[in-house]
This record gives C-alpha cells, sequence and structure tokens, in this order.
C-alpha cells in the first residue's frame, strides 16, 4: 500500500518578499544543504586520503633515515672490531695463544658495550658474545686447549658483521669477465 502525501502550495501573497512558495524555499534550502554535505563529505574523504599517504610517506621516509644512520654509525664502529679479530688471523705471522685470546676476549666484551654492540644486528652481537666465550674458555684452560669451534665463531662473526654492512662473503676470488663491480651491480638490479 502505498501512501502519498499532497503538499500545498502556500499562495505568494501570504509570503511577500520570498519570490517563491514556501515549499520553493525548503526544496532549494534542502538541496542546497545536501549538495553541501555531499561537497563536505568528499573534501572529508580526499582529505583523510591524503593524510594516510602523507603518513605512509612519512614512514617510509623515517624508516630510510633510520636505515641509513644506522648503516653510518655501523660503518664508524666495525672497524674497531674487525681490528680485534684480526688478532685471530689463521694468516698472521704470530699465532695465537691463550693470552692473544683472552686479550681478545676482553676487547670484543668491551665492543659489545660500545657504541658497535649497540649497532650490531641481533644475529651479529650473538656471533661475537660467542666468539667471546670460546676466548675466554681457551685463556681459562690454556694452550693446548684451544675450543676446536673457535674458528667457525670467529667466521660467523665476520660473515655476520660483514652483512650487516651489505658485503659480501668473506672472500670472493672470481676473476672472470663477470665478476667487475658494474657487472655485479648490473646482476643485483636484475
Amino acid at each position: 500500500m502505498a501512501v502519498i502525501i499532497r503538499v500545498d502550495r502556500v499562495p505568494r501573497s501570504e509570503h511577500a518578499g520570498t519570490g517563491g512558495t514556501v515549499n520553493d524555499a525548503v526544496a532549494t534550502t534542502l538541496i542546497s544543504g545536501g549538495v553541501a554535505l555531499v561537497v563536505a563529505g568528499s573534501g572529508t574523504v580526499l582529505s583523510l586520503a591524503q593524510l594516510r599517504r602523507e603518513r605512509r610517506a612519512w614512514r617510509v621516509q623515517m624508516k630510510t633515515t633510520w636505515a641509513l644512520e644506522l648503516h653510518k654509525a655501523r660503518l664508524v664502529a666495525y672497524p674497531a672490531v674487525f681490528e680485534i679479530l684480526r688478532q685471530l688471523s689463521k694468516g698472521s705471522a704470530v699465532p695465537a695463544t691463550a693470552a692473544t685470546a683472552a686479550r681478545v676476549a676482553a676487547e670484543l666484551n668491551d665492543w659489545l658495550y660500545s657504541a658497535g654492540g649497540m649497532a650490531a644486528d641481533a644475529t651479529t652481537r650473538g656471533a661475537v658474545a660467542q666468539l667471546r666465550n670460546h676466548c675466554r674458555l681457551w685463556a681459562r684452560d690454556g694452550d693446548p686447549h684451544r675450543p676446536p669451534d673457535l674458528y667457525g665463531w670467529r667466521d660467523q662473526a665476520l660473515l655476520a658483521l660483514r652483512r650487516d654492512l651489505d658485503l659480501p662473503e668473506l672472500q670472493t676470488f672470481d676473476l672472470g669477465p663477470e665478476s667487475t663491480m658494474l657487472k655485479r651491480l648490473e646482476a643485483d638490479l636484475l
């Protein structure tokens, strides 16, 4: 069942100066209000979308800046730990001893609690801490009792440190035509 509502127009003479009937004024006001609401709603939606884009761009910029600053801090702090690890080099003219291991353990402990340790990735800190612990064991037990996996942990620490700096593996001796920096960069980009 349909309901029909009949709206009678009020004659002009009763509302002088309105330029039309009361119903025309109400209709005009309602239409104006509706258009205003649509425009305001559209403006709000567009403003919120713009705010989301700006927030996303801000997050990307913040993360990029953070990564860059972290990388800079690592570039400053990591050479010290490489110098410490040099004392355990198998290619050194002076072989490592338990006394060397004690010194390395103390220096690694200092590095872990410096800016380098703060900037290091959790895996890197773990590898350096394990190497420190193995050096302490060797220093405690003496020269003939070098832990068998000491150099394994040294290599793990070196790999983790290099990974934090976004450097390739420990040693690459590929001297073929594909080994140039330009060719490697090209391969990385493809």
